[in-house]
């Protein structure tokens, strides 16, 4: 059981420090490529949490060696063939990346491969890239239920040619078959089909294939991309802050006044969840980076903060919705958010999730509907503290809790809500970075949060 207190009015001190930790998705991406490269690469400010562990851990299932140092991760890769394995069987726990970029490497390279994961992935949606990979000349069969983990892969088995694939379930699909185009014996043409989401995603993909050396090319509309074989090369990378995680604490600065800096921040930035940051100061509040420091500094100055009405588009950034869910119950007006269908099939259908708890909470909050889609949600909210003292639920998913806690801070009532373990899926310096939020302020909001 771990009790919090949050000042209601920071003042105007000495701004609060707190560390940002870096990029998952550009961190698993780099050991991704790293692992498959010939030579010895270095990632530079590397994430390291449960997703991350998750991500090495099949990495060296097919050969590659990982060793961690201070600052720093030092992967010597395979060069594009599986040199040896620990184990026939890779577990991607409850990372969808590692499940659907596996299945497409292991296509690729020696081996037979089984790949599973926990009752969370077990219930996402595979079949799309699985069939995708199938049309390349992969050989994928299924242990239980069709198009759900866990799945058996033949290995060496990728030829290339062309597929076609959905754009609005995953951009993993997307990303897995770019990042086993390079080992297929011949080009691969990939068409994507629909509307197609999360694109930071997709770009982050290929800027990181680039960088080690990879021949690909796309249409500016992301609807086409070829790629052509031949072996990654290894290269130094340097992560950068996560705007996702950086979001929770984001959200904590909209709530509560005071003078914050936030380390670890680069304004240049891939990641399509840095509209948080234009986000947040369309609320009220004012942001500055320091470029060559890496920080941003963030100050709430009270007057006019989270009074409005607010819309705002979440197809390129989804992983921040919860985020958004918890700031607007809190906002003074209108606070509709779109955008985010593709949220359904995530760890959990997180804006189904966000309704139901943000309801027990009293907030007046309504779905809206992209035909018979759930794509986003209403607040309409007078800017009141909401009671508290009740029962929430995180979904089993982390970004969920994560939401949940911050907004709870700002209830006159302690919740209770269970999942903090979940925290070290990608964030687990959550509760001291929270903390140094808060550090040594008079309490005024109880927050009680069963771990």
């Amino acid at each position: 059981m771990s009790v919090f207190s949050l000042d209601r009015a920071a003042g105007d001190g000495a701004a609060r420090l707190v560390h940002v930790p870096s990029s998952k998705p550009e961190t698993q991406r780099a050991l991704l490529i790293a692992s498959l490269a010939e030579g010895t690469s270095r990632i530079y400010n590397d994430l390291r949490c449960q997703e991350t562990d998750t991500m090495i851990a099949a990495c060296e299932n097919i050969g590659a060696k990982i060793r961690r140092h201070d600052g720093y991760a030092e992967v010597t890769g395979v060069g594009g063939r599986r040199t040896s394995a620990r184990s026939p069987i890779i577990q991607a726990s409850g990372s969808g990346l590692v499940f659907r970029t596996f299945a497409a490497i292991t296509s690729a390279i020696e081996g037979i491969t089984v790949i599973t994961g926990d009752a969370t992935l077990r219930n996402r949606v595979m079949s799309p890239l699985i069939a995708s990979l199938r049309d390349l000349g992969a050989e994928i069969s299924h242990i239980a239920e069709d198009g759900r983990a866990p799945i058996v892969v033949l290995g060496d088995r990728l030829e290339g040619g062309v597929t076609t694939v959905p754009g609005n379930i995953s951009s993993q699909f997307i990303t897995a078959l770019l990042l086993a185009a390079p080992l297929a014996r011949k080009p691969t043409t990939i068409r994507v089909t629909g509307t197609i989401l999360s694109q930071s995603y997709i770009r982050q993909t290929l800027t990181a294939m680039r960088h080690a050396g990879a021949a690909v090319d796309c249409t500016d509309d992301f609807r086409t991309f070829r790629v052509e074989p031949g072996a990654y090369r290894a290269v130094d990378t340097v992560i950068r802050g996560d705007y996702t995680s950086a979001s929770y604490l984001l959200a904590a600065t909209a709530l509560f006044e005071g003078r914050y800096t936030l380390r670890n921040m680069s304004e240049e930035s891939l990641q399509g969840e840095r509209a948080i940051v234009d986000i947040v100061r369309r609320l009220g509040l004012q942001l500055a980076f320091d470029e060559r420091d890496q920080t941003l500094t963030v100050v709430n100055g009270g007057r006019g903060v989270l009074k409005g009405d607010f819309h705002f588009d979440t197809s390129d950034c989804p992983n921040i919705i919860p985020t958004l869910a918890a700031i607007g119950a809190f906002v003074d007006g209108t606070f509709k958010v779109t955008g985010g269908s593709i949220t359904r099939l995530h760890k959990s259908p997180r804006i189904q999730a966000m309704i139901a708890e943000l309801t027990k909470l009293a907030v007046d909050i309504e779905p809206i509907f992209d035909g018979d889609v759930l794509d986003g949600f209403l607040i309409r909210g007078d800017g009141a503290d909401p009671e508290g003292g009740v029962e929430l639920s995180s979904w089993g998913d982390h970004r969920i809790f994560m939401s949940l806690y911050i907004a709870t801070a700002k209830c006159r009532r302690g919740n209770r809500l269970p999942g903090g373990d979940s925290v070290v899926c990608s964030f687990p310096g959550f509760f001291d970075a929270f903390g140094a939020l808060t550090n040594g302020t008079a309490a005024a909001a109880e927050l009680v949060s069963a771990t």
